[in-house]
């Protein structure tokens, strides 16, 4: 039991020591991921927006990805890019230092405590929002534009997508057998900080 209990906490520890990651390839649902957006005249708006501790090359690259796999989910075989923007949002956090009565000493019979004041720290982190306007298209290209083979945009990104572990298991382990060979599946039993932000967008 104790020893359950120390891996327990070891288990813990090493979680909080791993802080914050990348954000992973998968449908914006509270502050990181993609989105899609059907536009006027066959164009899409497809965007990615990272977390604080994702490059924004990850996110443009996330970005293309989206629009290859959006593409070939509408039965096109390329998009082209008529617009590519990227937006970055700088967030700055201010904090007050510790305990302005600090221990400082101590003798045989006193302890001694200075006053300290308090001092601001701030801390600075950014995002990054990629954005593009695409149009996919079969056959005779539109005009303008920069132009990508879906397909081709899908295996050459591939290895740097990171989905979540639930999507990737689904991804991998493909149709289950079914007849009397087929596993039986068995049910489980029972039942004060501000902040200041500034933001600049830039376009490629």
């Amino acid at each position: 039991m104790a020893r359950h209990a120390i891996l327990l906490v070891a288990a813990v520890l090493l979680s909080a020591c791993a802080g914050p990651q990348p954000s992973l390839y998968a449908p914006k649902e509270s502050r990181d991921g993609y989105t899609d957006e059907t536009l006027p005249k066959g164009l899409y708006r497809v965007s990615f927006q990272g977390n604080r501790v994702t490059a924004r090359e990850q996110a443009e690259a996330y970005a293309l990805f989206r629009a290859a796999e959006l593409t070939l989910e509408l039965e096109a075989e390329a998009f082209v890019v008529h617009d590519t923007l990227v937006e970055q949002l700088t967030t700055v956090t201010r904090d007050w230092s510790h305990d302005p009565w600090a221990y400082s000493g101590f003798s045989r019979r006193y302890r001694y405590y200075s006053y300290r004041p308090l001092t601001p720290i701030e801390r600075e982190s950014t995002t990054y929002r990629a954005v593009l306007t695409i149009e996919p298209y079969s056959g005779a290209p539109p005009e303008g534009g920069k132009r990508h083979d879906a397909r081709a945009v899908v295996e050459r990104l591939a290895d740097r997508i990171v989905r979540p572990p639930t999507e990737n298991a689904d991804r991998t382990e493909g149709p289950q057998p079914s007849g009397p060979e087929a596993p039986k599946k068995t049910q489980p039993a029972g039942p004060g900080n501000t902040s200041v932000n500034t933001s600049g967008n830039t376009r490629m």
